[in-house]
C-alpha cells in the first residue's frame, strides 16, 4: 500500500514537470528542467554515497520524494510567470 501510495505522489509531483518539459519551448523548457536535473544530482550523490558507506543515506526514498515535491510548485510558478508574460 505504502508503494502505490509513493507512486502516486512521485506522478502527481513529476506529471507537471514533464508536461511542461515537452509542451514548453527554449528558455522555459530548461527552467522547467531545473528540479528535475537537481534531483538527478541528489541520485548521483546518493549513488556514490552509499557506495563509500552505505548507512549514509538510508532514508533515500524520502530525499528523492522531497526533491520531487519541490519541483512543483516551481513550475507553478514558471506557469504564473509565463501567463503573465504573455499578456
Amino acid at each position: 500500500m505504502e508503494l502505490l501510495i509513493f507512486g502516486l505522489v512521485m506522478v502527481v509531483a513529476f506529471g507537471p514537470q514533464i508536461w511542461a518539459i515537452k509542451v514548453w519551448q527554449g528558455m522555459w523548457r530548461w527552467l522547467a528542467a531545473a528540479p528535475l536535473l537537481l534531483l538527478g544530482a541528489d541520485a548521483l550523490l546518493i549513488l556514490v554515497s552509499t557506495s563509500i558507506d552505505p548507512t549514509s543515506h538510508s532514508l533515500w526514498p524520502f530525499e528523492i520524494l522531497m526533491i520531487a515535491l519541490a519541483g512543483l510548485p516551481v513550475v507553478g510558478l514558471l506557469w504564473l510567470v509565463r501567463l503573465v508574460a504573455k499578456a
